[in-house]
């Protein structure tokens, strides 16, 4: 049955290329089917791939040759090409290996501390990270130069990557980081609310969800996943990581800690971690390691449910979208009415309901008068309290675009901007405390954020990985009327959010500014 299901997939293209044949490779390691190397797996891939081993004349690289390995048997045959099409039209693969870590966790067998866990909604946690969600996305959007592009971040993901990595820094670095993450908040005390909020976010195993009849649904788990790990070269003169460094990472963050040898290996082994933890949205995050990388620190993060109440069929319909670049786009439209409306003077929005009540999505759409840039470029962390705190209980007739796009940034330069300019700079960062080999250097060399949404009539589905690479040298009264209802049509660029409800804070934060 399996085998036929392959096969009637693969028809189409096998007219089109011939006969396939396998073709040797060099490359091992797990595939990531990225055959033509633009950072997505997709149909495309699977066409090259096609065309590749029918020696139709086309070239791929030798990385997308080690991608398309997917078995890692260290051939490329028809076998390959079956899995990536199965796994492109959703068709189970029961030969699928589970991803295996060649890197040994130093941590699998270390006693777990008491990490004295803080509660996330006290008020100055809460208004430090409302502010760094905020700048952080308003300092990413000042530094695209493609305008027309789609924004999507996860905050919580960047906090608990680079909660990670402050806890290796010292002097002025430490200084920094502690304040553009924190405020006046110390490092102890940002591990104590990460770990709370984590716990928080993360939830019981599984949870009784209700209706919106408060009628007994379904037993599921929850909707957030997080991970955490460390990786370090295996290179005693280069970095030699303390152990307090290592225990805190693993009390607070809950983080795995690999020695590994830094070479394409640890590549494979990185990105097969970040394929993993987000359910295979984000298949790949880094290309390769180079002789200056010491220490890899990434944290992933998914969210997936389903809405409260879900849009029927006769809710979707079609419509037009007026890009950011001026271009009217034909677009599937979901309809609805909601029940909590926002309007902040610059902006209007609503904020609709998932299944598990501490999430929610809020749509917020700029006044005919206001660009969607113009907005942002005001957006702090005052400015998102008072658009949450608007929230007012009436009717809300929305029309909402289905969409869905991946998102990839470097953020050195938007987390200098924020106040954390030493941590990037050789010779002036100090990250003694989890590197103290002697002579070395150590400074944040990228720091890599890719997100990915998917937005349907059904629910929403969002991954984020960040990663830290950290490099290495030597170195020196009366019953009102009842109002009319209010309408936001989102047929023009707006911002969007997944919030935690409870906290009123974004696990991610975005725009759409084309469909």
């Amino acid at each position: 049955m399996k085998m036929r299901k392959i096969l009637s997939v693969l028809s189409a293209l096998t007219l089109l290329t011939g006969s396939l044949t396998g073709i040797s490779v060099s490359a091992a390691g797990k595939g990531a089917g990225d055959v033509d190397q633009n950072g997505r797996v997709e149909i495309a891939d699977a066409i090259m791939l096609a065309r590749w081993l029918a020696e139709d004349e086309i070239t791929v690289t030798t990385a997308g040759i080690a991608d398309a390995d997917l078995n890692g048997d260290g051939t490329v045959t028809s076998e390959d090409q079956a899995k990536l099409l199965c796994w492109l039209a959703g068709v189970p693969d029961e030969d699928q290996k589970p991803f295996e870590m060649r890197s040994v966790d130093l941590l699998a067998d270390v006693r777990k501390g008491s990490a004295s866990m803080l509660d996330p909604s006290e008020a100055a946690f809460r208004s430090a990270q409302a502010d760094f969600s905020a700048e952080l996305f308003r300092k990413l959007q000042e530094g695209e130069t493609d305008k027309n592009r789609n924004l999507l971040v996860s905050p919580v993901s960047v906090s608990l990557a680079l909660g990670m990595t402050m806890n290796g820094a010292k002097g002025e670095t430490l200084t920094e980081m502690q304040k553009a993450l924190g405020g006046d908040l110390t490092a102890e005390l940002l591990n104590g609310y990460y770990a709370g909020w984590s716990d928080y976010l993360l939830g019981p195993e599984k949870v009784t969800y209700f209706d919106s009849d408060f009628k007994r649904v379904t037993e599921d788990s929850v909707p957030v996943t997080l991970a955490n790990a460390v990786w370090f070269r295996d290179n005693e003169q280069m970095i030699r990581v303390p152990q307090p460094f290592l225990q805190t990472v693993s009390d607070f963050y809950g983080a795995a800690a690999y020695k590994a040898p830094f070479d394409e290996t640890t590549v494979s082994d990185i990105n097969g971690w970040c394929d993993e933890n987000t359910h295979h949205m984000i298949p790949k995050v880094i290309d390769q390691l180079t002789k200056e990388d010491v220490m890899v620190l990434a944290n992933a993060l998914t969210f997936e449910d389903v809405w409260l109440n879900p849009y029927e069929n006769f809710s979707v319909a079609d419509g037009k979208f007026t890009a950011s670049d001026g271009e009217v786009r034909d677009v599937k439209m979901l309809h609805g009415g909601e029940g909590t409306y926002l309007n902040d003077g610059k902006a209007t929005g609503f904020i609709k309901a998932y299944r598990d009540p501490r999430f929610a999505f809020a749509a917020v759409l700029p006044n005919e008068d206001i660009s969607l840039d113009d907005y942002i470029a005001g957006f702090d962390g005052e400015a998102l309290d008072k658009l949450l705190g608007s929230a007012e209980s009436c009717e809300v007739i929305t029309t909402t675009p289905k969409f869905c796009y991946d998102y990839s940034v470097t953020m050195n330069q938007a987390l200098s901007a924020l106040g954390m300019p030493t941590a990037f700079q050789p010779g002036v960062a100090d990250f003694t405390g989890l590197n103290d080999a002697e002579g070395m250097d150590t400074w944040i060399g990228q720091v890599l954020h890719k997100t990915h949404i998917d937005l349907s009539e059904s629910g929403t589905k969002a991954a984020a990985v960040t990663v830290v690479i950290m490099k290495a040298t030597s170195a020196i009264g009366d019953e009102p009327e009842k109002p009319q209802p209010k309408i936001v049509k989102l047929e023009r660029p707006f911002l969007f959010m997944i919030l935690d409800r409870v906290h009123n804070l974004p696990v991610f934060i975005g725009t759409v500014k084309t469909v």
